[in-house]
């Protein structure tokens, strides 16, 4: 009876250690940290404040490679694909301000300060996580999962050439 136990038991191990991870909980992750550009947008037209920030950029890319390379990430490769996050998330405030324009907002954004970037912070930190654990199984991004990216990344505001780059930058980033 043991050896059987012992058999069953080895034989769920090396199932789950063969599954690969999804990568649609990266997707959704990467997809809720772009959710909250409607917010900063907005937030930053209530306040009179740019769109473009070049020094909070530059502190937001030095977080991000320390948290990629604590996570066992090549900080350059992360990099890019940050800067191609920062690109979307200007793009999306860009066109959100552009409708604000016609159609004033109903509602006050979250605060930036207080809200949106502890939760920016913690969801790059969780991108990060998540993109190693996947790299650990598959060793990269390829095409046959751009398909579940442009599904699953989604927002109005969000072009398809800015998922494309997105997607071209992710698919760069390499374990250290």
């Amino acid at each position: 009876m043991f050896k059987y136990l012992i058999l069953l038991l080895s034989s769920l191990f090396s199932l789950s250690a063969m599954a690969s991870p999804d990568p649609a909980a990266l997707f959704q992750t990467i997809s809720q940290r772009l959710s909250y550009m409607e917010d900063v947008g907005l937030y930053k037209a209530n306040h009179h404040l740019p769109i473009e920030d070049i020094s909070r950029e530059e502190v937001v890319l030095k977080k991000a490679v320390q948290s990629a390379r604590k996570a066992g990430l090549n900080g350059n490769t992360v990099a890019a694909f940050f800067q191609s996050q920062i690109a979307a998330a200007k793009a999306i405030q860009y066109r959100y301000r552009a409708d604000l324009l016609n159609q004033p907002a109903q509602r006050q954004p979250r605060d930036l300060k207080k809200v949106i970037r502890p939760a920016l912070i913690q969801l790059g930190n969780s991108i990060n996580t998540e993109m190693k654990q996947y790299l650990d199984q598959n060793g990269s991004f390829t095409d046959k999962e751009w398909a579940e990216f442009q599904k699953t990344v989604t927002n109005p505001y969000l072009s398809a050439a800015d998922k494309k780059a997105l997607y071209q930058a992710l698919s760069q980033i390499k374990i250290n």
